[in-house]
């Protein structure tokens, strides 16, 4: 009995930087809201950031009950006694129950929003890129993020954006450009750290506020809006954006999965011992 203790206790040392994991992702992902620009793109009803808010604040209730979960299980190890372990298992069964719905969930979500958002991309991009400049969290400034981001333009390549209605808008104004801003090589897409510890960390400490593809420096703009396709080579990024912002979904719904399923498949074991001790000290009482 002895060694399933310690097995237990250090068990839950693992269960307690797990939930510390889920706790630090949800922190990450109210403190750095980048991710809510490109979700705005696969989000049409809802606010993104209030759907990010809404996925942070879930991580951080999760991870506080793993963290609850731990101390219950570190105390059942080293007290041994029934009542607690089985309110141990029963708080791990509950956990593992939220973690496979939430796999399942996110699973679902993700397959419904890959389903149709080529067709719902392509609409959007003809008549609403361009006409709201008056908000963060519009689909031009999305667009424009993930242009920066992925270093990409359009949705399958930079002709997306003829006879677009931000393209008609440009022609009567005079302005007469073949593809934003965003779609250039630009003097400061070498700002690699956007989004990184080091630049949340400046964000919140020191009040920056780092936005460049609302402000982006084209090397050479003239180039970049030529319309022959040898003068703007190498001034204009040419690969679309759509499988680009695909593949950054599928991945973060990926992680989000196998980090449920990993802390279920940890929680499961946790069951395993903790019922094994609980036989042994009943054994132990009846002899």
């Amino acid at each position: 009995m002895k060694y399933l203790k310690i097995a237990l206790f250090i068990f839950n040392l693992s269960i307690w930087l797990t939930g510390c994991t889920v706790l630090g992702i949800g922190a990450w992902l109210l403190l750095e809201p980048s991710k809510g620009h490109i979700l705005n793109l696969f989000v049409s009803t809802v606010e993104p950031y209030e759907t990010i808010n809404y996925m942070a604040y879930s991580l951080l209730c999760l991870g506080g009950m793993v963290l609850m979960a731990g101390f219950v299980g570190c105390r059942a190890a080293l007290r041994g006694n029934q009542c607690v372990l089985a309110i141990y298992m029963s708080m791990l069964v509950v956990l593992i129950v939220m973690e496979l719905v939430s796999a399942a969930i996110g699973g679902l979500t993700t397959f419904q929003i890959l389903s149709n958002l080529e067709k719902r991309f392509t609409n959007k991009l003809a008549t609403e890129y361009g006409h709201d400049k008056t908000s963060d969290v519009s689909f031009s400034h999305s667009l424009d993020f993930a242009q920066y981001k992925f270093n990409c333009c359009g949705i399958h390549g930079d002709n997306d954006y003829n006879g677009t209605a931000w393209w008609r808008d440009g022609q009567i104004s005079g302005t007469r450009r073949q593809v934003p801003l965003t779609c250039c090589v630009l003097k400061n897409s070498e700002n690699k750290n956007t989004g990184s510890p080091m630049s949340v960390v400046s964000r919140v400490f020191h009040k920056t506020n780092e936005k460049p593809w609302l402000h982006p420096l084209p090397k050479d703009e003239a180039a970049c809006q030529e319309i022959n396709e040898e003068g703007h080579d190498g001034y204009r990024h040419k690969e679309g954006c759509l499988e680009k912002v695909t593949n950054w979904l599928q991945c973060e719904s990926l992680t989000l999965v196998f980090l449920d399923m990993a802390m279920a498949g940890i929680q499961t074991f946790g069951i395993i011992t903790s019922a094994f001790l609980c036989r042994m000290i009943r054994d132990m009482q009846d002899e």
